[in-house]
């Protein structure tokens, strides 16, 4: 009879074995979808990548939808976003915690931009991927809504900009569509991208 010791072993490799197969999918995905599109995507070559069956994926991730879905989540998750953001907060005066954030969201759009790329244009023609991609940009912009808060706190809004109207300009400056044409534009890495961006959000809110 199994030892507790032994079950517990076993457990832990198939919980390991599970890991791996869904970083397998995911690794083999995330090549698919940069190199055919969202659309073109066949479950049937990620599984012939990932050395899996197609079941396998769909027991992973119920849908071709869900793949999606767990790419960008795994995107994040591997970008450290969400604890980049949190530091970011934790920079005790306003103005140095917003320029932060911004510097921290650059970092995060150079991590994976052929991505980005994809969900992006495919959010524009997609109902169910732009679903996926408005789900994380209301989180990206309620954390960015926090950080305006705490200026219009200090004073630090720029005349007619309320924190709403604020809000929606550094949202928009900051995200990636925007931020990947400036770098594109100006043949400038997306992680040095904050010290261009910070003089044109100025105009918005006081960062002197």
């Amino acid at each position: 009879m199994a030892t507790s010791e032994s079950k517990e072993a076993g457990r832990g490799l198939r919980a390991a074995g599970v890991q791996r197969t869904r970083r397998s999918i995911l690794t083999a995905a995330r090549r698919h979808l940069i190199e055919t599109g969202y659309h073109r995507l066949s479950l049937e070559d990620v599984a012939a990548d990932a050395g899996v069956t197609r079941v396998t994926i769909y027991r992973h991730f119920d849908s071709k939808l869900g793949l999606l879905d767990a790419i960008a989540e795994d995107l994040a998750q591997q970008a450290g976003l969400v604890p980049g953001m949190h530091e970011a907060a934790q920079v005790a005066e306003p103005v140095p915690a917003f320029t932060a954030m911004v510097k921290e969201l650059c970092r995060f759009w150079s991590t994976d931009p052929e991505v980005f790329r994809r969900l992006i244009s495919l959010s524009a023609v997609d109902p169910e991927a732009q679903r996926v991609v408005a789900g994380r940009e209301h989180w990206r912009y309620q954390q960015i809504s926090a950080f305006v808060q705490r200026l219009a706190s200090a004073d630090r809004l720029r005349a007619p900009f309320d924190v709403s109207q604020a809000t929606a300009v550094v949202g928009t400056v900051t995200g990636f569509p925007a931020c990947d044409e400036i770098a594109t534009r100006l043949r400038m890495d997306l992680t040095e991208l904050d010290r261009t961006l910070l003089p044109v959000l100025a105009s918005v809110v006081r960062l002197d």
